[in-house]
């Protein structure tokens, strides 16, 4: 299942993409060193990556964490909670797939066929770094919607 989640997760961010960039993608990594070594690039970005996704991660714990306390203090109503939830849901998509980011993929298929690695390596890389991406824009429009939501909610419940 993860397999497939994942297969759908590479192409969806891929989408549009041409064969090309695709196939060279390890490439385009090794502007800041053309001398490097590939596993040293490879090592690099994926560390790079971990990190953002780990700092991500902790933000969006919080944020969940926040969401939850608010909840009793602004929410009063079916509506009002039914956006604390929906908030709190869509931060929990962003924490599963900065975990993504983040997961070891599988070793074990790879070493069937030595001459997949390359290729598995590489749609790893621009899989975490393209889901990272939408993680941390994603992140950056919840918590601006939480700020402007939070304030509106607390100030137009009812007095009861």
């Amino acid at each position: 299942m993860i397999q497939a989640l994942d297969r759908w997760l590479f192409s969806a961010v891929t989408r549009g993409w041409p064969h090309p960039r695709i196939a060279n993608y390890i490439e385009v990594l090794k502007v800041d060193d053309p001398e490097s070594a590939l596993p040293s690039v490879i090592s690099r970005t994926f560390q790079l990556i971990d990190t953002k996704a780990s700092g991500l991660l902790t933000h969006t714990s919080m944020m969940i964490a926040a969401l939850g306390v608010a909840g009793h203090l602004v929410a009063e109503s079916y509506l009002e909670n039914g956006v604390i939830v929906i908030e709190i849901m869509l931060y929990l998509l962003v924490a599963i797939a900065c975990l993504r980011c983040m997961a070891i993929f599988n070793e074990h298929s790879m070493a069937l066929d030595p001459s997949l690695i390359s290729t598995a390596v590489r749609d790893e890389l621009i899989l975490r770094r393209e889901l990272y991406s939408i993680c941390n824009r994603a992140t950056i429009c919840l918590t601006g919607l939480i700020f402007f939501s939070l304030p509106l909610l607390y100030l137009y419940t009812p007095s009861s």
